[in-house]
């Protein structure tokens, strides 16, 4: 019998979750292996350029908080991005003020979301960037569409 509780299947992705607080990251990690996600953690950001600017380490998103020590999530995100534009990477911060946003989306992250993460948002959020999308393939049939009218003939 399936006990998974979250929709998503992301056996084959490898998260990265920059997080100093343990007891933060054993919750993402929880969520993470829920969905079947393999996980890696890292405690600041000077680790967290290391392995997303490696051939070596296969990487599809990152968690990254924004506070971590060494180098903060915003200036680890900067530099990574450098290497691996195309990376998507969300911000977390218990710190949800219009600053730390601007500082977070100007360093190149792709999202931001505010502690205390919720399951739910953190999941859909990720899997706009980790569910495979689906193909468009046109077809030969003729199809009409409706032109509205807006305005009197």
């Amino acid at each position: 019998m399936d006990t998974k509780i979250y929709p998503y299947h992301w056996q084959g992705k490898t998260i990265l979750v920059v997080e100093d607080d343990e007891p933060n990251f054993k919750y993402f990690e929880f969520l993470l292996k829920e969905v079947d996600a393999t996980v890696l953690w890292v405690k600041n950001g000077l680790d967290a350029i290391e392995i997303c600017c490696s051939e070596d380490q296969k990487v599809d998103l990152v968690l990254m908080d924004v506070l971590v020590p060494f180098v903060n999530g915003s200036d680890a995100t900067r530099e990574i991005r450098k290497y691996r534009k195309e990376l998507p990477i969300i911000a977390i911060s218990a710190y949800d003020t219009f600053d730390n946003r601007e500082r977070c989306f100007l360093a190149g992250c792709n999202e931001f979301i505010s502690k205390p993460v919720l399951p739910e948002k953190l999941l859909e959020t990720m899997a706009c960037y980790l569910e495979s999308v689906v193909e468009f393939k046109p077809t030969k049939e003729k199809v009409s569409i409706a032109k509205p009218k807006l305005f009197k003939e």
